[in-house]
Order: C-alpha cells, then structure tokens, then sequence
C-alpha cells in the first residue's frame, strides 16, 4: 500500500484540487509557458535582441502550446499521461535545442522533420564524421542548453506535483481543441493586418522563402510546425504571390523576350550601338546569351499559375551581352573543383604554392564571394553547378534533384553534354553521400566515389581514414579521363573538412611538421596543414596536365563549397583582425587558370558563386540562356551583384546590410532609396523563384 502511494504521490495535489480550473487545464497553461520559454531563450542566445518581430513567437506558442497541452490528458492513466508530458517536453527541448547547436555549425537552421525523412540529420546533427565537432558545440553552447532544458527539469520535479494529469472528459476537450483552433485564427488574422512586403511575417508565413528569417521572425515552434505540414503535405513555397515583375514582356526586342532591365533596377549597356539606319538587322543571338524560348506560347499553354509566373519572369529578363571572353576557350576540356571548406586563409606562397600561383595568376577576383546556404556542401556544389538558389529550408536542393529526377538541362553537366563532353565526378568520400549517387548521374556525370570504383585509403586497422587525400583522389583518377578529350571532369574534394585538429583530420597530421613553426593555435595550423594536402592535390594536377600535353587546352576552376562554418575565430586569427561577418567573412577565392594564359587578368567587379557556371560558359562558348541562370556572367556590362542568404547584397554601387538596414555607398556617391529598392526588389524576386527550378521541374518546359 505504502508504495502504490509512493508511486502516485506525484499527483496527490491533483485530488485535492479536482475542481479547480486551472488545475484542468493546466498541462495547457504548461506547454505555452514552455514554448514561450523556449523562444524566449533561443532568441536570447541566438539573436541577442529583441523588436516587434518577437511578437510573433509568442503568439504562435499560444496554438502549439494548446495543442501539445491537449494531447497530455487524453488516457485513463495518470501515469502515461505524465510520460507523454515528459516525451513532448522533451522534444521541444530537442528541436531548439538541435537548430541551436546545428546553426552554430553550420550558419543556418535545420528543418528538423524534412532532414529526418531526407537521412539527413544523423550527420547533421552529431554521427558519423560531424560527431566531434558536435560535441565541441554542444560544450560551447551549454549556457543556451542550459536555459533550453528548464522546461524539462521543470516536469520532472516540481512539476509532476504542480500539474494535473488526470484524464480530460470530452466537453473539456472540446473547449481546449476549440481554443487551438480559435487561437491559430487569431494568429493568422494578425498577420494577415500586417504588411504583405517580401520577408514580413505574412511573406514568410505564406510563402516560407527563408528559413532563418522564418526561424527569427515567427519562430522555432511555427517553423518546424511548417517543416512538418511540408513533409506530410508537400511543400507550399511554390506560392509566388506578390512577385514583382517588370511591366510587359518581350521588352528586349530578341526572341522570346526578356529583362530584368531598369524596370527591376539593374544597368544594361547593349555594348554594342546599331546604327541610326542600319542596312541589316543584327542578329541577337551575336550580341547575347539566349537560346530561343517560347515564352508567349508558354505562358498561354501553363499548366499553373506558378508556371505562368515563372515563364512571365524569365521572360521580363534581359539575357547578359557576348564580350571579348566568348568563346575564348571553345573545345577546352574543363576540370571543375569544389574544394571542401575552401577559403583565402588556406592560401600561402610558402606553405600552400601551387594554390598561390592560381590564385594570383590567370584570373585574379579581388571580390569574390563564397555565401554559406541551407544544406552546407550539398548547397555549395548545386550553386556552383548550377547558377541556381537553393531552397532555404526543408529538402536539400541537390539531393532533390536526384531523389526527383529532375530536368536538370542548364546544369553544368547537361550544357556539357551538349556540347560533345565526355564526363566523370569522383569524390574521395562515399559515393551515395548526400545521394550524390543519384544527383550526379542525374546531371550528365559518370559519378565515382568510394565504395563504386574509387579505392578508400585505410589505416592500419583496415578502416577507411577521416578525411581522405585530395592528392590521392587526383593520383589516383587522372589515367581514367585524360585520353578521351573533349572531356569535363568534377572533383568534389574532402581533405579540408572540419574538425581542424591534429587528432580529428588526418590530413592535418600528416601535414603537421610542415605547420608546426607558425605562429598560431593548434587549430589555425590544422586548418592550414590540411589544405596543403589540397595544394599537393593541385601541383600533382597541373603537373599531369603539362606532362600529358594537356595544360594549354584545359581550363581549371576551384571554388569552395562554403567558408569553414564553424571556425570563424580560425580565420580571423590568420588574418590578424576580426573579420566583419556579415561581408568580409564570406570574402573568397576564385580560381579560373589555363595553361595558355600569358598573362593576368584582373577582376575587382563584386561577383560570387552563382556567377560561375554563366562565365565559364561563356568563356567555353556553350549555348545557353542566361535569362534563366540566378548568376551573372562576371565578363559581361551587367553590373555586379552579389546576393547573400539572409538578403544582404553588394552591388558596384553599394553594400546592404539586411540585419542591420545599413547602406554603404561603394562610389563615394549618395545611394538613393529607389536604388535600394529596386536591388531589394531583385533580391527577393530571385531568391524567390529560383527554388521553383527543382520544385516545379521547370526546365522541363524549356526544351524539346
């Protein structure tokens, strides 16, 4: 008898206060409290302050609160329903505190459900190759896990005395369903009052554009509550509702139409003035990068509104203009690089040469741009192959491709094909990492990596070591592709990879005595130490090129695939300051380097990764339609621009800073507010509708 007391001692204060209302309803009042919490802190520790967006989480909490509180009472036992009141609480205290530690990583949030049916998050979250580093952040996060486990240590204490978990009859279920309900209404009713402008609560509630400001204006809770609608339901960012289009098509006079002209706000020079009365009309295909579309026939023809937006927008674009680099290297092979964690601290004449005498010759970029997006590697090499967004939350956008099998036909790799290419991927990793397995083949590439022709490298006790040799994979794959030219082969390499330890990369270790001098902490100098690994892979490369004849008629790009995320601190101490993080942190390398060349080429436009695919294709000569491409051809009279995750932009007028609302002026001349407008305007236009590419299998309709 005394121990059946014992065991419901927990929920004495329950009988005693059987009529009280709050008592009734009081798992309710709990999870709102504790979600509120929970927004509470995250913002704290991750935002660091507080405006009139932070309304929004605590509206939100009242509904999710409401509907976890409702699920806590509905069994005849007191006792399973006080283990599912643990189980929920607990899951909160996971899902915060899973996007704190993941965006810590990573610079971005996590849809956590999305990662989960994708097999995503394992890796994401603390297995495999990220588990050290997880810990590391977790240790380095412990006052914000701290406050975001309070809930959790609050019902199993005081809690499970304080709460009824009595079974709710059914009227009272009613009243607490009704108030879930009536109370999401409200919620939407509030932000429907508000403006509709692009990343307002209504924008990022309707539309889900981006998930950090998703995470940050609405909150965690509402967030994964979308990310999980998306899983069950399909995902809802097809919507284009407000998209902001230039007035009338075919504005350019070519075929199909076109522009993203000065309607949008982006200067075009023809570079190339008709005559007054010309005898002959020129032909547009000799003055831009278009291919023939449709586009009025496709528009009367969609199957969608969205489609019919997409075809309206691209075409109101104006395709970039041909210039003394088109065709400069017609029927060159191509070796392009995503070099992993990649960036200019990795670069030094003495420790790192061959990657020094890329960098600062050939093609020199002093303002290049390397922005960190949602899916991390996977996002880097879709951006980079592609010329395309990815999407900012929810499924990895490359990954998608290939689980879809998507038309991915102004890839790279397709554009390639096209032109008579033969091609291979070999990564140094596993091949289905990331379902590259599907992705790469979906995109033209015979795709080899460890575990489908690609021969891991062991340590003495027969396991594959962490991470592999860069030189490696180039020693041990030029053979399989340089005999059959044309060709265009991708490296996605992985000696750069996090954690930058002696004892968590391999490479590092390997390459420790030549960094052990340096003037820096253990980390700065595993940092260095594994990319000289990449730098021997890249003398080994060019060496083989000059021995195989091949130099002079190969073109070689490198570009990384993101800063290295979660060792800024790593960075700044190579680079002697603090760097600014919202610009200057994402500053990078770009390498663009043949044999052929006799001298420099010096580029200070603002240009970043999705401008790669656009230049080196016009530099190969490939047709393609650079209407539909995000990225701009760095060559071409467009101006620059450079477009950032969370909205920020530089353009060679000036520097946006979308966390603050600063504008700095990069001519010394006033920026007006039109100006401003407009880049916002174009910001938002493309990083809406490019997700679009792979979520409505658009290209699919741009071709035969």
């Amino acid at each position: 008898m005394s121990q059946k007391r014992s065991r419901l001692n927990f929920r004495k204060t329950g009988k005693t206060r059987k009529g009280s209302l709050v008592l009734t309803f009081s798992t309710v009042i709990y999870f709102i409290l504790a979600i509120m919490w929970l927004e509470f802190a995250f913002h704290f520790v991750m935002v660091g302050s507080f405006d009139l967006d932070f309304f929004y989480p605590l509206l939100f909490a009242i509904p999710i609160g409401g509907f976890f509180g409702l699920l806590c009472n509905l069994t005849p036992s007191k006792r399973a329903n006080y283990i599912i009141t643990i189980a929920l609480t607990l899951f909160c205290c996971v899902v915060f505190g899973a996007n704190m530690v993941y965006h810590d990583v990573f610079q971005t949030y996590i849809g956590v459900f999305s990662s989960l049916v994708q097999g995503n998050a394992g890796n994401a979250l603390g297995f495999g190759p990220f588990f050290q580093l997880a810990v590391k952040t977790m240790w380095d996060d412990i006052f914000g896990i701290i406050l975001l486990i309070i809930p959790f240590v609050f019902i199993l204490t005081i809690g499970r005395y304080l709460l009824s978990f009595r079974q709710r009859n059914l009227p009272t279920h009613g009243v607490v369903a009704a108030g879930v309900v009536i109370s999401h209404l409200i919620c939407l009713l509030i932000i429907n009052f508000g403006s509709h402008d692009p990343y307002t609560a209504y924008d990022l509630y309707h539309n889900q554009s981006s998930l950090e400001d998703e995470v940050e204006t609405l909150g965690v809770a509402t967030a994964m509550r979308m990310d999980l609608k998306n899983v069950i339901f399909g995902s809802s960012s097809s919507s284009l509702d407000g998209l902001i289009l230039p007035e009338g098509t075919n504005a350019w006079g070519g075929s199909g139409g076109s522009g993203e002209t000065q309607a949008e706000g982006e200067t075009q020079e023809s570079g190339t003035e008709a005559p007054t009365e010309p005898e002959t009309e020129p032909d547009p295909h000799d003055l831009y990068n278009f291919v023939d579309i449709d586009f009025d026939t496709l528009i009367e023809e969609a199957d969608s509104d969205t489609v019919k937006q997409m075809h309206q927008y691209f075409a109101s674009q104006t395709p970039t203009n041909k210039n003394e680099y088109t065709g400069i290297y017609e029927g060159y092979n191509l070796i392009f690089i995503t070099a992993e964690g990649f960036s200019p601290y990795a670069v030094d004449e003495e420790l790192t040469p061959t990657l020094y005498k890329l960098v600062n010759t050939g093609y020199v970029f002093n303002n290049f741009y390397t922005p960190l997006w949602y899916g991390s590697t996977s996002a880097g090499e879709y951006v980079n192959l592609t010329s395309q967004f990815p999407q900012n939350g929810g499924y990895v956008s490359l990954q998608e491709t290939g689980k879809r099998g998507t038309d991915m036909y102004f890839s790279l790799g397709r554009m390639m094909e096209r032109a008579g290419y033969n091609l291979w991927g070999f990564h140094n990793n596993s091949y289905t990492y990331y379902d590259r397995n599907l992705s790469f083949p979906n995109m033209g590439y015979n795709w080899i990596g460890s575990g489908n022709g690609y021969d891991a490298e062991k340590n003495s006790s027969g396991k594959d070591i962490w991470p592999q040799s860069d030189l490696r994979l180039i020693d041990t794959t030029f053979d399989t592709y340089k005999d059959s030219e044309p060709f265009h082969v991708y490296y996605m390499t992985v000696s750069g990879h996090v954690q930058y330890t002696f004892t968590g990369n391999s490479m590092s270790l390997r390459n420790r005595d030549a960094v052990e001098s340096l003037p820096y902490s253990d980390e700065a100098k595993a940092y260095i130490a594994c990319n000289i690994e990449l730098d021997k892979a890249m003398e080994s490369l060019i060496n083989k090129l000059e021995e195989s004849g091949l130099a002079d008629r190969t073109l070689v790009v490198l570009s990384a695939d993101h800063i290295p995320y979660d060792n800024k601190e790593i960075c700044d101490e190579i680079a002697g300051h603090t760097l600014e993080d919202n610009f200057e942190w994402y500053q990078n390398n770009l390498i663009i380097w043949t044999g052929s060349m006799t001298e420099n080429v010096i580029v200070d436009k603002p240009c970043y990764s999705l401008d790669i695919l656009p230049t080196i294709a016009n530099m190969l000569g490939l047709d393609y339609d650079s209407r539909i491409l995000m990225g701009r051809d760095i060559f071409s009279d467009t101006e620059g621009m450079v477009i950032f995750q969370n909205r920020s932009w530089i353009t060679e007028t000036a520097m946006y800073n979308a966390s603050t609302g600063e504008i700095t002026s990069m001519t010394g001349e006033e920026v007006s507010q039109e100006y401003i407008d407009q880049m916002n305007t174009i910001v938002s236009n493309r990083l809406r509708i490019s997700p679009l590419i792979v979520e409505e299998n658009y290209y699919q309709y741009l071709h035969d």
